[in-house]
């Protein structure tokens, strides 16, 4: 009878059918092509993998777009809580469970090509300012060799700054590169790759108090991708359309 006095409101009747409609709460990163809101609906070569995850392993997912600083802090509070894709790294390894890899990228340098800049190593880029996303791999990495990052809350402001010369490199991978750049609607040689200067595998990230049969039917749909190929064929309708070279 008092749950049915407080469902009067709707809203807080909403919240709870909500709150107890999903075995998961998902969020996703802005890293396309593997993972992105577009028009408030997911899509990516993750999302489809997750999809068929979600599919065998009989368990239900809400997905949602936070800034991704903000999403792995609340994944690290609340169980039952993922995100992807997330670049595992030594100074994340302790504070998820990991799912995958569903892909491997290569951290990569991006400069405008009018400038004509030279990256042969890291230490030649020191001296340019360069942005990225509060908590990315890339960022974390950089930030451990000494560098100071010019954060962003999404990819495209980061393309943006470079454009208007407000950084002077971008941190990305060809394939995100490639996606932006689509969608801002910019020519793709005004963007060059310079320097390749790390190697991440990307995962699904769970909180570690996400119960353990949960974490047993994610691993298990995950191998069954792997074992009969479909994990290949998602990720090769990706691979040739989305990959930006010099």
């Amino acid at each position: 009878m008092r749950y049915f006095r407080l469902c009067l409101s709707g809203l807080l009747c909403g919240w709870l059918s909500s709150a107890q409609a999903a075995d998961l709460t998902l969020y996703l990163g802005d890293n396309p092509p593997f993972n992105s809101f577009v028009a408030h609906r997911p899509e990516g070569m993750a999302v489809e993998v997750m999809t068929e995850v979600l599919k065998r392993s009989q368990l239900s997912a809400e997905n949602k777009d936070f800034p991704w600083a903000r999403a792995l802090t609340t994944v690290q509070m609340m169980p039952n809580h993922c995100a992807y894709t997330v670049g595992r790294i030594p100074e994340r390894e302790a504070k998820f469970h990991w799912l995958g890899p569903i892909a491997t990228v290569q951290g990569t340098l991006f400069g405008l090509r009018e400038r004509q800049l030279q990256i042969r190593s890291l230490e030649d880029a020191r001296k340019y300012r360069i942005g990225d996303l509060r908590q990315g791999a890339n960022a974390i990495f950089l930030e451990s060799k000494g560098f100071v990052i010019d954060y962003a809350n999404t990819e495209d402001q980061n393309l943006r700054k470079l454009l208007v010369g407000h950084i002077d490199l971008y941190p990305g991978t060809p394939y995100s590169a490639r996606e932006i750049v689509q969608r801002l609607k910019i020519d793709p040689q005004r963007v060059q790759a310079l320097y390749v200067f790390n190697q991440i595998d990307l995962y699904l990230a769970c909180n570690l108090q996400t119960p353990s049969a949960t974490l047993a039917k994610l691993t298990s749909a995950f191998e069954s991708m792997r074992a009969d190929k479909t994990l290949q064929k998602i990720s090769a309708q990706y691979e040739a359309r989305f990959a930006l070279t010099n």
